[in-house]
């Protein structure tokens, strides 16, 4: 229990809850990618995981924990590391670099939970309640909705296209981060899973962006 709340714990906890996040983001834009195939498919889909609510609840309530423990290590960690340095150092350009970092991953944490909270606020909180509009609303119709909190409203894709850039900030510093705690190096035999990490830091939020781009031009309409 010291090993794991010390400083090292609470980075591979962190590591670790970061990956299974990364892996149900892979999930949830496989899902999405479904809004491609047309209201029927998209429907379907969402039809089906209604079908296992008991099972979906469990695994919300699993995200929701991982979700608890990256967030609660995160400002732990960084609550330590000013602790540990009441006064400043003499600054070199490395360690600048490390500061940046570090505040550039708490400023995109803080608007990643934001994101995350309106998402759940609007589109999860709908689905749950079945909150449609007329009788004749469907899932697939919520998500294309012209109103804020919805992507069909201008605004509110704009704002999910700068958060979704900001968690691509926050997957890159994260993954090479976990790969550093993990003691896998660049010049190492492992050295590929950086390159690997493009899949989640760049490949993933572009999908997202791309279908956010997609309602917003017609492509991906009610119509």
């Amino acid at each position: 229990m010291q090993f794991l709340f010390s400083s090292i714990g609470k980075k591979i906890q962190i590591a670790i809850s970061g990956i299974f996040l990364c892996i149900f983001l892979i999930f949830h834009l496989l899902n999405n990618l479904t809004l491609f195939a047309g209201s029927g498919t998209f429907n379907q889909m969402v039809e089906m995981l209604e079908s296992i609510k008991p099972f979906v609840r469990i695994m919300e309530f699993g995200l929701l924990f991982i979700l608890l423990t990256h967030v609660i290590n995160g400002i732990k960690l960084t609550l330590d590391n000013k602790k540990a340095k009441p006064t400043g150092y003499s600054l070199d350009a490395g360690s600048e670099i490390s500061s940046l970092n570090s505040q550039t991953m708490i400023i995109s944490g803080i608007v990643i939970l934001v994101f995350f909270l309106i998402h759940l606020g609007y589109i999860w909180f709908t689905y749950q309640t079945h909150n449609f509009i007329t009788p004749q609303e469907t899932y697939y119709d919520v998500v294309l909705r012209d109103q804020i909190g919805y992507l069909g409203h201008r605004f509110t894709a704009i704002f999910y296209i700068l958060a979704i850039v900001l968690i691509g900030f926050h997957l890159k510093h994260g993954f090479q981060s976990a790969l550093k705690t993990f003691g896998i190096l660049r010049d190492s035999r492992c050295s590929f899973l950086y390159k690997i990490s493009f899949l989640f830091w760049g490949i993933i939020p572009a999908g997202f962006i791309i279908i956010i781009l997609s309602i917003q031009l017609g492509f991906i309409s009610s119509v």
